[in-house]
C-alpha cells in the first residue's frame, strides 16, 4: 500500500507550453473512459510525440492512484504511464466529470515549472487523495502557491461554471505573503512559466490577503490550503462575473527550494 508521502510528494517540471498547446487533445481524452479494459490507454493524439507523452505522464499520475498503470503503443513502441496521486479514479469508468477535470487541472498546474528544474513538492488540498502525514508536513513546511482551473475545456467553450476563458489560475499563500513582506512582485509564481509575456496562467494575488481579508481570492483557509476561491469569468457577452472553485491544490516546498524560488523572501520555518 502506498504511504501518504509516496502519494502526494511529487516533482514539478511540466512545461506550461505543453499544457497550453494540447487543450483540444486533453478535451478529447476527457470525453471517454481513460481505458476500456483497465490496461490499455484510450486512443489519443497525445501519444504521438514526446510533448504529448510528457503531458500524459503527469495527467495519469494526477488522475490515477499509485499501483495503477496504463500502456499506450505507437508503432512498435509501448509506453507505460503510472498512476501516483489518485484524484480522478472515476475516469476509468467513464468520461471525466468536470469536477474531476478541475482536480486534475489543479494538480497539473502545480507541476508546471518554467525553469525546467525538477523540484520535490508536497501537494495538499480538500481531496482525500491529498492527505499528508506528520512526516511529510514536517519535511515540507514552506507553503507556496495554490492552483485551480480547468484545462480540459477548450477556449471559447462554456463550462458548467460559466467560464469560456483560459481557466488557469493561481494565488499566493498567506504564509508566502508573510515571507515576502507583502511584496506581491516578490511572490508572483515566475517559476510556472519560462517568461511572463507568454504565460497562460493568471495570478490573482494573495489567496487569503492578510492586509485586506474581505477582498481575498479564497474565502476558506485550512492547514492544507484553501477553498471557495473566486476567479474572474470570461463570458460570451463580456459580462463581469466570477466563478467559484472548490478544487484547489496547494504546493508546499522544502526550505532550500523555497529560498531558490523566492530569493527576496524569508522562510518562516527552519
Amino acid at each position: 500500500m502506498a504511504t501518504f508521502e509516496a502519494a502526494v510528494v511529487s516533482s514539478n517540471r511540466l512545461s506550461m507550453n505543453r499544457l497550453s498547446m494540447n487543450r483540444l487533445s486533453m478535451n478529447g481524452l476527457s470525453m471517454s473512459r481513460l481505458s476500456a479494459d483497465g490496461r490499455k490507454l484510450a486512443t489519443t493524439d497525445l501519444l504521438l510525440d514526446e510533448d504529448g507523452r510528457e503531458l500524459l505522464r503527469y495527467t495519469i499520475g494526477c488522475a490515477l492512484p499509485e499501483g495503477k498503470s496504463l500502456v499506450g503503443t505507437v508503432g512498435s513502441t509501448t509506453y507505460r504511464f503510472d498512476g501516483r496521486i489518485g484524484l480522478a479514479p472515476d475516469w476509468l469508468r467513464g468520461p471525466l466529470p468536470e469536477r474531476s477535470q478541475r482536480w486534475v487541472t489543479a494538480c497539473l498546474l502545480a507541476h508546471v515549472n518554467g525553469y525546467g528544474v525538477e523540484v520535490a513538492i508536497s501537494l495538499r488540498g480538500g481531496h482525500p487523495a491529498l492527505a499528508a502525514d506528520s512526516a511529510e508536513r514536517l519535511a515540507y513546511q514552506q507553503e507556496e502557491i495554490s492552483f485551480f482551473g480547468n484545462v480540459f475545456q477548450p477556449l471559447g467553450t462554456r463550462d458548467e461554471l460559466g467560464d469560456i476563458g483560459s481557466r488557469m489560475y493561481a494565488c499566493g499563500s498567506a504564509l508566502l505573503q508573510m515571507s515576502c513582506a507583502d511584496d506581491e512582485s516578490a511572490f508572483a509564481p515566475e517559476r510556472t512559466c519560462a517568461s511572463k509575456a507568454d504565460c497562460s496562467l493568471r495570478f490573482l494575488g494573495p489567496c487569503r490577503d492578510l492586509t485586506a481579508p474581505k477582498t481575498s481570492v479564497c474565502k476558506d483557509v485550512s492547514l492544507d490550503g484553501y477553498g471557495r476561491c473566486q476567479a474572474p469569468t470570461s463570458t460570451t457577452l463580456g459580462e463581469s462575473k466570477t466563478s467559484r472553485y472548490d478544487e484547489i491544490v496547494t504546493v508546499f516546498l522544502q526550505r532550500p527550494d523555497f529560498s531558490a524560488f523566492y530569493p527576496l523572501c524569508t522562510p518562516l520555518f527552519p
